[in-house]
């Protein structure tokens, strides 16, 4: 079984303990999101199960099994020639294994360790593992290291493979734990079939003081996405281990399968993330990778709604859709206070106007059409989306005043292609002959809403911007916006040429237009 999701289906028998006393006979079949629980008994089933509630199993080898938020699929009956038998189908969002039970509300975990699948491109220790290019003048010296009492004899094209037993990558004190990451080897001591070393490097936090399930997999979850952002698409999880409070010496580990462990759908278009473009480099400047994670971490309570709503969208790559502009502007309506301009003040004639029509409003029978101008009344003197988009962009061009002429038309111009899907009215232009400009304006937001939550957090994206290419999606979108400006300003004057290139008839439509737009 491949711990955190599994890739082929594993099946046990055991004894499961519903809580009230009995214990009943068992299959558990660990399937990704096909996992499930089917219980027997001899006596009639009553089963309700909350989504909040747990069962504790062990396996016929005395594998104990924890489960947890688990959904109760029905009870049913079957018979035979006067014998009946009782059954009840239970799916578990997580199966906890290993040498002991864990309730999901006891705070006994005191760390959590984790694979990304990008960990050996955000993580690119090239160094850390190699082979001596002529082992000659060593290998007498490392064969007698083993102290094997015999002649080991030597030829003539000896090979020494090593680690140089560097473990960590980079270690942060965060407001979520101590967050590492770090070189887990395994090898073999070698003999006819030869002799390996295979690297996995792994995620881990370390908490101050234990904690339960839920928070645990909460910050697995955070990461996941933090480190997705940095490497430049969503990352799949798996191998989830748990630490337990227990004696140092006898350390307690569990495995968690995670049912519907985050991953990544498939797209045949989508690049394999290079090194070279990661946002910030682990390995080579771990005081500053450290120090924007721990920054970034700080707003996540305050940010988590529309960083959650970043995720939605970025995990679509280059599917583009009208919803994913929607929620690529909507994101910034929920961002907190602290993170977009101020009330506008408003002068004491408008300020009364706007009292005199609250009024005057609320007097009418409640309808949709009132309770609509009523919204919009209680919105004069708030920040418009558009001058909270351009709030958050002012730090992209402060930054990089140089990159992105006319960010801020681009801004106005994806808002108003937004509001016409939201609220109807009239285009600026015809949006569905010029796709790959409705496409820029998501590109627009998402990267203006990435970017400038990293620049706050101490991102020093003059660094990035030296060397990236384009296979991040932040580096796509530096490297082809004036070439997608050039467009956007042209089906602003002339949609018929620029519906051509749009389509891929010009002499530079391959650049950044590799996408599968979806209406």
């Amino acid at each position: 079984m491949t711990k955190g999701q599994t890739s082929q289906t594993d099946s046990e028998i055991g004894l499961f303990d519903l809580g009230d006393g009995d214990s009943l006979i068992g299959r558990l079949t660990l399937a990704g999101s096909k996992t499930l629980l089917s219980l027997n008994s001899k006596s009639h089933l009553n089963l309700t199960i909350a989504s909040e509630s747990h069962i504790l199993g062990s396996l016929n080898d005395l594998t104990k099994v924890s489960l947890i938020d688990c959904i109760s699929f029905g009870t049913g009956s079957r018979g035979r020639e006067g014998e009946r038998n009782y059954f009840a189908d239970v799916f578990p969002h997580f199966v906890v294994r290993g040498n002991q039970h864990l309730t999901p509300s006891e705070k006994a975990i005191l760390e959590v360790h984790f694979v990304i699948d990008d960990a050996t491109t955000l993580f690119y220790d090239f160094d850390a593992f190699g082979s001596v290019i002529d082992a000659r003048p060593l290998i007498e010296q490392v064969v007698a290291a083993n102290k094997i009492d015999r002649d080991i004899p030597i030829g003539e094209h000896p090979q020494v493979l090593y680690f140089t037993g560097k473990q960590q990558i980079f270690c942060a004190d965060t407001s979520i734990g101590k967050v590492s990451a770090y070189h887990a080897p395994s090898w073999n001591f070698g003999g006819p079939n030869g002799v390996h070393i295979k690297n996995t490097i792994r995620v881990r936090v370390e908490f101050g003081d234990a904690v339960e399930f839920r928070s645990a997999i909460d910050r697995v979850y955070v990461l996941r996405n933090y480190l997705g952002l940095l490497v430049g698409r969503p990352q799949k999880i798996r191998d989830v281990r748990l630490l337990l409070k227990s004696d140092p010496h006898k350390p307690i580990v569990l495995d968690v399968h995670w049912s519907f462990c985050p991953t990544r759908k498939k797209d045949t278009s989508e690049r394999r993330p290079h090194p070279g473009d990661v946002l910030i480099d682990a390995v080579r400047e771990p005081e500053a990778f450290s120090k924007v994670l721990a920054e970034w971490l700080v707003r996540e309570p305050t940010w988590s709604d529309a960083r959650g709503r970043f995720e939605a969208v970025f995990e679509k790559a280059r599917n583009y859709d009208i919803d994913r502009l929607i929620g690529s502007a909507n994101m910034f309506d929920i961002l907190p206070a602290t993170a977009v301009p101020g009330d506008v003040e408003i002068g004491p004639e408008l300020q009364e106007a706007k009292r005199i029509a609250q009024r005057d409003f609320k007097n009418l029978p409640a309808s949709p059409e009132r309770d609509s101008v009523l919204g919009v009344l209680g919105r004069i003197g708030k920040a418009s989306l558009k001058r909270k988009v351009r709030f958050r962009a002012q730090s992209v061009l402060d930054a990089l005043p140089e990159s992105f002429p006319d960010l801020l038309w681009v801004v106005d111009q994806a808002v108003d292609c937004r509001n016409y899907f939201v609220h109807g009215g009239k285009p600026q232009f015809d949006y569905g002959q010029h796709g790959d400009a409705v496409w820029f304006f998501a590109d627009t937001l998402e990267f203006i809403f990435g970017v400038s939550d990293l620049i706050e957090a101490g991102w020093d994206i003059k660094e990035w911007n030296g060397r990236t290419s384009v296979s991040h999606p932040f580096g796509r979108y530096v490297r082809g916006y004036s070439m997608l400006l050039h467009r956007l300003k042209l089906a602003s004057q002339s949609p018929a040429i620029v519906s051509r290139a749009g389509r891929g008839e010009g002499p530079d439509a391959d650049v950044s237009m590799n996408v599968k737009p979806v209406i």
